[in-house]
């Protein structure tokens, strides 16, 4: 390149005059091994300046992949596809109708202790917790022998 044309930009470019082309100018001149010695001093300037500017000459734009953009466009229709197929089969059947609640209702109520003394209470809380304890202890037991 002609020296007397770079120390041109390197005026305008201090001033402010130059285009983005003429800057690219620069930042290219400074990125090679022998400059004027006179320019030497603006080198590491210029440098760091194409650098922060993102006109690095290294720098090169990537682009993804066609079956990359495939993948991800596939991935996202299916993940639209199964939420609105989870809306649309859901009908409501976390609802429980009412005959099957008042089946379990009576079937599961409890039986609760008669007494108006607390002993008279306690006794009975005892009765059913060792009624338990053997339902319990026969459920054990059964389990254990199928498993053998």
């Amino acid at each position: 390149m002609n020296e007397t044309y770079i120390r041109q930009l390197m005026e305008r470019f201090l001033n402010a005059e130059t285009t983005l082309e003429e800057e690219q100018t620069l930042y290219n001149y400074f990125q090679k091994k022998d400059i004027a010695d006179d320019l030497k001093p603006y080198r590491e300037a210029f440098q760091s300046f194409s650098a922060v500017s993102g006109m690095e000459k290294d720098t090169a734009k990537t682009h993804t992949p066609v079956w990359v953009v495939l993948l991800r466009t596939v991935t996202t229709m299916a993940a639209v596809f199964l939420v609105g197929l989870f809306f649309a089969v859901r009908d409501g059947s976390s609802e429980v109708p009412q005959q099957t609640m008042a089946t379990n209702q009576t079937e599961h109520t409890p039986d609760f202790c008669e007494g108006s003394t607390p002993r008279e209470l306690y006794v009975c809380y005892l009765e059913r917790k060792r009624e338990q304890s053997k339902t319990y202890r026969s459920l054990k037991r059964m389990i254990y022998e199928n498993q053998q």
